[in-house]
């Protein structure tokens, strides 16, 4: 049985082996060798994650199937006070299982009450914006070139929260 709950710190090094795999797979088409090195080092390496884990502003829930990390989301605040899905991600044995289902409508729940949510999907992740787009979001601007993914172009998606 999976249950979804709040990263610990103990989860760092399975969440870390998550997302890389996970962008490996994703958009290692995307960037050569040493772009793809130097995006999953800043993004996704142990210490950041113990990091992540530790701040009280960052949300990171985890999928848990048998004491494994099967899938994580990463969420915050920005500067504005609008909440950002950064990451999520789940090991592609899961894909259609539902999973990823559950763990969208976990991280939207963190964040009852307020208006809205945004994302960024690189663009040709073709899955992802399908996905996003089953749960609500739309497509609201296109980052040509964005430079916070080692300049591939990118597309924010948004959608309102529920109340409750």
């Amino acid at each position: 049985m999976i249950h979804i709950r709040e990263m610990q710190i103990e989860d760092a090094t399975a969440v870390s082996q998550l997302y890389i795999a996970s962008w490996k797979k994703t958009y290692g088409d995307l960037f050569d060798e040493a772009q793809l090195t130097t995006e999953l080092d800043k993004r996704f390496s142990i210490e950041k994650q113990v990091r992540e884990a530790a701040d009280p502003n960052i949300i990171t829930l985890v999928a848990v199937e048998a004491e494994s990390v099967v899938g994580a989301s990463l969420s915050e605040m920005d500067d504005r006070n609008q909440a950002w899905i950064d990451r999520m991600h789940i090991l592609p044995a899961y894909f259609g299982t539902g999973l990823a289902d559950d763990l969208i409508r976990a991280t939207l729940a963190k964040h009852t009450g307020l208006q809205s949510i945004a994302l960024k999907v690189l663009r040709g992740n073709e899955r992802a914006i399908a996905f996003y787009k089953k749960h609500g979001f739309v497509i609201t601007d296109t980052i040509e070139s964005d430079e916070s993914v080692g300049g591939v172009d990118s597309v924010i998606m948004s959608r309102t929260i529920p109340r409750g």
